[in-house]
């Protein structure tokens, strides 16, 4: 800093009297002082410069990014993350063709909260010889709709359990109409007790066989149905000869061979005197007659993690064009008529002895 005896060398004649120059130097300090104090108070106020144009034409951008630090925002409600049952959980096909079916027969608007109604419903019985309507006895159709209406909150969370898969979509099976009678035959012969809700994981070429003959006990013929193959058992049979299902759909992924599609089957096992289960070990249920279950819906999943190997999911339409294209490139069947003169052509010698001569060379010496 300069001293005042720096100054001394400029030469300065004022008027005014030094006293009266130092007073009206000390007043312009103060009044610079009460100014900066009221500008540090209001750079608190707000905590961004805007100008009047900015506040005319973006003002709710101005209320939001102006808020004082010292108010705190309210924490937003964040969604339980083990809430097996949300508020609004997704949509499948199964959900728009069961509400479809039911405006048709009500006759009414369609809303997207109407749409949710089947698939928030929790309020069911938990007894299930009171969840069982007469009208599901009527039709296979009305019975799987009444089976869905109870049983889609299991099934939508069924795969919950396991971390990295996701449900893509929950499908109709198309099951052939001859499985379908021999099941409401069965069913209306136990109408005490409602099915149980049971899950198949099985290769993607055997999916078809099911869904045309239904679920076939290894070993043996079908019972009603002659064109039904017979097959091998292939993953053993440690609880004895019948239908292996699971009630856990997580169990049943490990029995899945390349495809994403595990079934969702409608079981109805035998009982004892008691009503207890029969045949029934841990998650494994196995059924004696192959009338006692049927594939009620495609269950479609998806691997989130790279370690898990996406596979297509089943279609009856690409199935019947792998099979077309099977059937073209069958060998073709000669008749022995024409097979043996090809033969006996083949066989002649003297064609043979004239398409194939033996020459001699003679080498002059």
């Amino acid at each position: 800093m300069s001293s005042d005896n720096d100054y001394d060398i400029f030469d300065y004649k004022s008027s005014q009297d030094s006293f009266e120059i130092d007073y009206q130097i000390d007043l312009f300090e103060h009044r610079q002082c009460l100014k900066s104090r009221k500008s540090k108070q209001k750079l608190k106020k707000s905590s961004c410069p805007i100008s009047l144009k900015a506040l005319k034409s973006q003002r709710n951008l101005v209320k939001i990014n102006c808020i004082n630090d010292k108010i705190t925002r309210k924490a937003e409600q964040k969604p339980f993350r083990y809430d097996r049952f949300p508020n609004r959980s997704k949509i499948f096909e199964c959900d728009e063709k069961f509400y479809e079916e039911s405006t048709c027969l009500s006759n009414s608007i369609s809303t997207d909260s109407s749409k949710q109604s089947i698939c928030n419903q929790s309020n069911v019985s938990s007894n299930p010889s009171k969840t069982f309507e007469a009208e599901a006895l009527k039709s296979f159709s009305n019975f799987r709709r009444h089976f869905y209406h109870i049983n889609h909150q299991k099934i939508k969370s069924s795969l919950q359990d396991q971390s990295g898969i996701d449900i893509t979509d929950i499908r109709l099976a198309p099951v052939n109409e001859s499985v379908q009678k021999d099941f409401m035959k069965r069913l209306n012969e136990n109408t005490s007790y409602f099915p149980n809700l049971v899950y198949h994981g099985t290769k993607l070429n055997n999916i078809e066989s099911i869904l045309r003959y239904g679920f076939l006990i290894p070993n043996q013929a079908h019972p009603s149905n002659s064109e039904a193959p017979i097959i091998i058992s292939v993953n053993g049979r440690s609880f004895g000869n019948g239908i292996y299902s699971s009630h856990s759909a997580v169990y049943s992924l490990s029995y899945i061979n390349t495809t994403n599609t595990l079934l969702v089957c409608a079981a109805i096992p035998k009982r004892n005197g008691n009503g207890k289960i029969e045949r029934s070990h841990g998650n494994i249920l196995v059924l004696s007659h192959v009338s006692q279950i049927i594939p009620l819906f495609l269950l479609d999943f998806k691997y989130l993690y790279s370690s898990h190997m996406n596979y297509p999911c089943f279609n009856e339409e690409k199935q019947l064009k792998i099979h077309k294209k099977n059937e073209i490139k069958k060998s073709v069947i000669i008749s022995r008529k024409y097979l043996r003169k090809v033969l006996n052509y083949m066989n002649d010698e003297v064609r043979q002895n004239n398409r194939y001569q033996v020459r001699s060379y003679e080498f002059c010496n």
